[in-house]
């Protein structure tokens, strides 16, 4: 069992990187991404195994339209931790806005998995499957989200 001293230095070492990464995050909101990515970085310098830090510094690559890096950073979020939904959704939408329907659709498979009450995840692979001509799954998938309350109906279709 850890002694004390281990939990008084884990007390400061999380005071030190939660505000980081809510520093790092109100950036963020507010469309500062340089600044955002500098916080992350950061934290991640002191924690390189924050899934979180990961996950957040990969939106804020994305804001700046570096899709490589806002991958590279999903990738590693989900690697240190396995069941992180969001990260797996992330990395879906990255790939189906980057016309790679095939890693979209195994993304959104696996956020699915972990979070099968997320409506537009099934409008998402719905896309993905559409870009594939797979108006069947497409379809299935579009019913899906529909029975889920999500009505997007000129996103669901896949007429060109």
């Amino acid at each position: 069992m850890p002694n004390e001293n281990y939990f008084n230095l884990l007390f400061i070492w999380f005071q030190r990187v939660d505000p980081l990464l809510d520093r790092g995050y109100e950036q963020y909101d507010k469309g500062d991404f340089t600044e955002a990515v500098k916080l992350f970085n950061t934290v991640i310098e002191m924690d390189p195994n924050n899934a979180e830090a990961h996950f957040l510094r990969a939106m804020t690559y994305q804001g700046l339209a570096l899709s490589k890096r806002a991958i590279a950073d999903l990738e590693k979020a989900i690697v240190l931790k396995t069941d992180y939904a969001e990260a797996f959704q992330q990395l879906g939408y990255i790939y189906l806005v980057g016309q790679a329907p095939d890693l979209a659709i195994e993304a959104f498979d696996k956020a699915i998995l972990l979070t099968p009450e997320v409506a537009e995840l099934y409008i998402n692979r719905g896309s993905a499957q559409c870009m594939l001509g797979n108006l069947e799954q497409a379809t299935r998938d579009y019913q899906k989200a529909q029975e889920m309350g999500i009505n997007y109906a000129e996103f669901m279709n896949c007429d060109p």
